[in-house]
């Protein structure tokens, strides 16, 4: 074999161990009281898709063995189905994990450094959800006492202190976000506490972090650019579903052509969303002539569910859907985690107001746009 042969098939060998993905093999035991039914599976963090069942199924043991080609957060569950009870998310990462279970909850009891300090971290935000349930059971004894009727400033200590724990368990995120930038720790939070966090936040953790690219993120990012297509001075972002008659539309079609719009993400399902449809109407009926249009987004899933409800509550400004509720295209491209939410935009196309422009504030908005 002369020297040009063997280097090209050294060249070869290379190129298929550089082509090879290596996997990382990561053991997952769930001791303790596994309760019923029993958590035997591995979902994705996030979309909480099924991706492993356990290979042993033990009376007070269960296991687990995946191999992924990075470090990647996995959810355990008892059921395949995305509504099934979760009970604790681990970070596979090669080095054996022990989830523990007492009262149907399961946290981390043994694992890598990064495993412990997601542990640390869930627990931190367990304690601030006991304030939580504390301040219920007050409310609770106070609405059993005055029913409707609670004195003003006994309701105005309730909220004062429930924002109070609202903005703990905010810099509680935060902090374990940043105190943990070189590890896995912040894809858990970031994409379980996205809406909460806010872009301006995000976005400068993510600039520098060391995984930034992670594929875990990628609904991260989706929401970092929903919201920036829902502020002030973004420009409309079209998308393409059909009217009450089938028809194919664009937003476009309604949007940036010389009037202000309020596009209205809604569904007939949606209590909050039909109980805002008659001061939206109200409005629409005062300035409509003065080039005023709504157009209605709606995350139904039914046809005829959503034709029922714009009859019944009289809606007479177009309507758009693919019917395919959370599922929608517009969900994604606007954030639409929550219904209702609007967003105002001005003749030219671009957000003036929103997401949650409702009730006196739209009207006010529209009476300051029209001069009443």
């Amino acid at each position: 074999m002369n020297k040009l042969t063997i280097i090209t098939a050294l060249l070869a060998i290379l190129c298929m161990a550089a082509c090879t993905e290596t996997k990382t093999s990561t053991e997952i035991k769930v001791v303790g009281d596994l309760g019923d039914p029993k958590p035997t599976y591995l979902n994705t963090f996030g979309m909480l898709n099924p991706i492993l069942q356990a290979q042993s199924i033990e009376d007070s043991v269960i296991t687990f063995e995946i191999d992924t080609a990075e470090a990647t957060i996995v959810v355990i569950a008892r059921g395949a189905e995305r509504r099934s009870p979760l009970v604790c998310s681990v970070i596979a990462d090669g080095s054996p994990i022990e989830v523990t279970i007492t009262d149907g909850a399961g946290e981390i009891s043994k694992g890598s450094v990064q495993n412990l300090k997601l542990a640390e971290a869930r627990n931190r935000q367990k304690a601030l959800d006991a304030k939580y349930d504390v301040l219920r059971e007050e409310y609770g004894q106070l609405r059993e006492k005055y029913g409707e009727e609670i004195p003003e400033a006994q309701q105005a200590d309730i909220d004062k202190r429930w924002d109070d724990i609202d903005a703990e368990k905010l810099a509680a995120q935060k902090q374990a976000i940043l105190e943990n930038a070189d590890n896995l720790v912040p894809i858990f939070f970031l994409c379980k506490y996205a809406n909460d966090l806010g872009v301006e936040f995000i976005d400068s953790f993510l600039t520098d972090y060391k995984y930034k690219d992670h594929k875990q993120l990628d609904y991260v990012y989706r929401m970092i650019n929903g919201e920036k297509n829902k502020m002030e001075g973004a420009e409309v972002v079209d998308f393409v579903a059909k009217d009450l008659e089938g028809k194919e539309c664009h937003l476009t079609d309604y949007v940036g052509k010389g009037k202000y719009v309020l596009v209205d993400f809604w569904a007939s399902w949606c209590g909050p969303c039909c109980a805002e449809v008659p001061n939206v109407k109200a409005n629409y009926e005062k300035y409509k002539e003065k080039g005023f249009e709504v157009v209605g987004v709606s995350l139904d899933y039914k046809q005829e569910d959503w034709e029922k409800k714009v009859q019944a509550l009289g809606i007479t400004w177009p309507q758009m859907s693919d019917l395919k509720g959370w599922d929608s295209d517009v969900c994604s491209l606007y954030n639409i985690y929550a219904i209702p939410q609007v967003l105002l935009y001005n003749p030219d196309g671009k957000v003036i107001a929103g997401p949650w422009l409702h009730g006196e504030g739209l009207s006010n908005k529209l009476a300051e746009i029209f001069g009443e």
